[in-house]
C-alpha cells in the first residue's frame, strides 16, 4: 500500500509540519481569547443584548489564521450552535 498522496509523504522521518500547523492555531486562539478577554473553548453563561442567554461552551463560528483588529466587533462566536457577534455581548460568565 502506498504511504504517500501526490507529493506529500507522510511517514516521512521528521514530518511533524501537520503537529506544528495545528500547534501553531491552538496558540492563536488563545492569544486571541486573552486579547478579546473571552473565555474560549470554556463553558459560559453569556447574555446578548436582548436579554438573550446562553449557556454552553464558547467558541470561534470559524477558525481564522489571521484576524484584523478592524474584525474584531463583527467576529462570530458561537454557544452551542448559536452563532452571534462579538459586540452584541452584553455579559460573559465563564462557568468552569
Amino acid at each position: 500500500m502506498a504511504t504517500s498522496q501526490g507529493e506529500f509523504d507522510f511517514d516521512a522521518p521528521g514530518s511533524d509540519g501537520y503537529y506544528r500547523w495545528l500547534t501553531g492555531r491552538k496558540k492563536s486562539a488563545q492569544e486571541l481569547a486573552q486579547k478579546l478577554n473571552l473565555p474560549l473553548f470554556h463553558q459560559v453563561e453569556v447574555w446578548l443584548v436582548g436579554g438573550i442567554r446562553l449557556r454552553g461552551k464558547l467558541t470561534l463560528q470559524e477558525e481564522f489564521l489571521l484576524i484584523d483588529e478592524e474584525q474584531l466587533r463583527h467576529l462570530p462566536l458561537t454557544v452551542d450552535h448559536v452563532t452571534f457577534h462579538i459586540r452584541e455581548i452584553e455579559s460573559c460568565l465563564r462557568l468552569d
